[in-house]
């Protein structure tokens, strides 16, 4: 797949060989070129919510967004401190209620090479494994949120009903919208049919259509464009709120100050880019918690109004697991 090849062709560029003498004997801890597992915790009313990293990956975005050339887009990283394709981050979060561990996202298991599907091994660095989630939630069927759901055709979680919206399994176990789909878009459905087979195979699918409830606290929204099915989640206890956006944004820098600039990654791009300016106003105008799977990890924070656009402002990190959502 052309976007896959692209993905990985940056991620190899990024990962330079140990010296030969580096190779010869165990590397300490001090020598590391990787972070440790990434979480972050925090409280939503009485739900206890934590951040986990599958990884990041360098994104080619000057191949990738439409909407502006390639050089106004190298100007607008450029403001921001980064290069145009800078890395990006993977995020999942898990929901535990108390009655359910809930996980919104599965990172992309091996599809993007090393950089990613380090959910299983953050998961227990945080002290959950694989086993004990009972519901995964997808924004949508993409690689990066879906392709941790198995590994060698095996399911990750083993005791967890998979959740997304009717339209969008619908979209991705179609023939006939596999043969309507842009030429990139062609093997992102062999990789979301794999992704998804194995729990259909064991029952374990399951579907709706926003908007709806799925559990006390859980509220799917539908924010289509992205993809047909693609969904939001809002989760709420005690009057804290917090809302997954799933993909309305993968280069804040850019799609923030212009909501219209879109990526190859859409299905529908005009529809996309409407989701996206309406939503930015409604969580600007709400000051909405938001959880962003490709914002910069932890990916928490708020949308603010900033001139004729938004900003992006991420709560104060806090060693404290502290309340939020407020």
């Amino acid at each position: 797949m052309k976007l896959l090849s692209i993905l990985m062709a940056a991620v190899s560029a990024s990962m330079l060989p140990l010296p030969a003498a580096a190779q010869k004997r165990p590397i300490t801890i001090a020598e590391q070129s990787v972070q440790a597992p990434g979480f972050y915790r925090v409280m939503l009313g009485d739900f206890k919510v934590t951040v986990l990293s599958d990884g990041t990956t360098a994104v080619p975005f000057g191949d990738l967004l439409h909407g502006a050339d390639r050089a106004k887009l190298s100007e607008m990283f450029r403001r921001a401190g980064e290069p145009i394709d800078r890395e990006t981050s993977i995020n999942s979060y898990l929901i535990d209620t108390g009655d359910h561990r809930i996980l919104i996202e599965a990172g992309a298991g091996r599809l993007f090479g090393d950089c990613c599907g380090r959910l299983p091994a953050t998961l227990r660095a945080a002290g959950y494994g694989p086993e004990m989630i009972d519901v995964v939630l997808l924004t949508h069927v993409h690689g990066d949120h879906s392709g941790g759901l198995t590994l060698d055709g095996r399911r990750v979680f083993p005791n967890a009903d998979i959740y997304l919206a009717k339209s969008e399994l619908d979209y991705w176990l179609s023939d006939a919208a596999k043969a309507r789909a842009k030429a990139s878009h062609q093997e992102m459905f062999e990789e979301g049919r794999a992704a998804l087979t194995p729990y259909q195979a064991a029952g374990r699918l399951r579907t709706f259509n926003a908007p709806t409830t799925l559990f006390p606290g859980i509220r799917a929204i539908a924010a289509p464009g992205h993809t047909p099915g693609h969904s939001f989640y809002e989760v709420e206890s005690r009057g804290h709120r917090m809302r997954v956006i799933g993909d309305i944004i993968h280069a804040a820098e850019i799609q923030l100050s212009r909501p219209d600039i879109t990526i190859d990654f859409d299905a529908d791009e005009k529809l996309a880019a409407k989701t996206r300016v309406a939503t930015l106003a409604e969580l600007a105008s709400k000051h909405e918690l938001v959880a962003g799977p490709h914002i910069s990890f932890p990916g928490l924070g708020h949308m603010v109004q900033s001139g004729d656009g938004y900003a992006w402002m991420p709560i104060p990190y806090s060693t404290a697991i502290r309340q939020v959502g407020q």
